[in-house]
């Protein structure tokens, strides 16, 4: 018999990877199909956008041609649904080998890129959404032109429908890195999360709000959390109501990540439950979503949520007007929807 670990295994690493592919992002087209990245160690971990089959049984079908692949290297974290886009039948993504952003037809031509090309992944894109109000899509921008090392971070806006490749332009900048840009149903306001070296975001951030003018240009901005230097808390997934309410999460006081909403108005964040849980986890990857609102129009007041307390994942319905939390049973979850 050999000493233990000294014997040629059969095995190979390679082999143990090929086995199973994992998915990365979900969003809905315009037809309510679902759409994904499917990481596939099998193609050498090329990511692919795949869409759900058009029939029960049928199978899913994948969008992106050969020679790409769906991956963003913002922030060297890489993967994630901060790779990739979609509004209607349009997915905006970023191809791994050049980082441009291309822009592809559910079910149509060839990606057609959006960004300049220069000359290698110098600029890259993560975590963009469509601005229909402005005709744009709004993105982390992360550039490495001047210094590799140290790249500029801001938040951008382009012009996907335009032929000529333009510089995009910048409307959020100052600090080292940005997540989340999410606008508003009016088109008039833009949350963003924002941090400094040498924190990492879950450690200490800040949640602001932009307001457009009527060409699109940010003219103001307020801090709805973590500006106040005697409390350090790490706001983060700030998403909006359709009725314009802007909901979020954050540990302040307490320590645990909980869901809160701003109260516009008084200029006010109001927790909406209080539990020993965490509502979110750490941004390692660009994207995360830990919670979705109910009902055609947000007209159930209700918040489906997936939570972890003591080592184990929970999903529940958070009423945000009773101030109440049920618990959905799904067994053996081991991990956030």
């Amino acid at each position: 018999m050999a000493p233990y670990g000294s014997w040629a295994s059969p095995i190979s690493a390679a082999a143990a990877s090929v086995a199973g592919r994992t998915v990365e992002g979900l969003a809905v087209a315009g037809d309510g199909r679902l759409v994904w990245v499917e990481k596939r160690p099998e193609q050498g971990g090329a990511s692919v956008l795949v869409r759900e089959a058009a029939e029960p049984g049928g199978g899913a079908v994948d969008m992106t041609p050969e020679g790409f692949a769906v991956r963003t290297l913002a922030q060297e974290y890489g993967g994630g649904s901060g790779a990739f886009a979609v509004q209607g039948d349009t997915v905006v993504f970023s191809n791994y080998s050049d980082q441009r952003l291309y822009k592809q037809t559910i079910g149509g031509t060839s990606p057609l890129p959006v960004t300049p090309d220069y000359a290698g992944s110098t600029v890259r894109y993560a975590d963009g959404v469509f601005d229909p109000h402005f005709c744009r899509y709004v993105t982390i921008m992360e550039d490495h032109r001047d210094k590799s090392s140290s790249p500029i971070t801001t938040i951008a806006a382009l012009n996907i429908h335009d032929r000529a490749l333009s510089e995009p332009t910048v409307l959020v900048s100052g600090n080292d890195f940005y997540a989340f840009p999410r606008i508003d149903p009016s088109g008039k306001r833009m949350a963003w999360i924002e941090w400094s070296n040498p924190h990492m975001s879950w450690d200490k951030s800040q949640l602001w709000v932009g307001f457009f003018s009527e060409k699109g240009e940010k003219c103001k901005e307020i801090c709805i959390a973590g500006g106040d230097p005697t409390l350090v808390e790490s706001p983060t997934e700030p998403k909006w109501s359709s009725k314009g309410e802007l909901f979020f999460i954050t540990d302040r006081q307490s320590g645990f990540w909980n869901i809160y909403k701003w109260d516009e108005q008084n200029n006010v964040v109001i927790q909406l439950y209080a539990l020993d849980a965490e509502f979110s986890k750490p941004m390692w990857v660009f994207g995360a979503s830990s919670y979705a609102f109910i009902g055609k129009d947000d007209s159930s007041n209700k918040i489906l949520c997936c939570y972890r307390q003591n080592g184990r994942s929970y999903v529940g319905v958070l009423d945000h007007d009773s101030g109440s939390l049920s618990t959905i049973d799904i067994p053996s979850l081991l991990s956030p929807i």
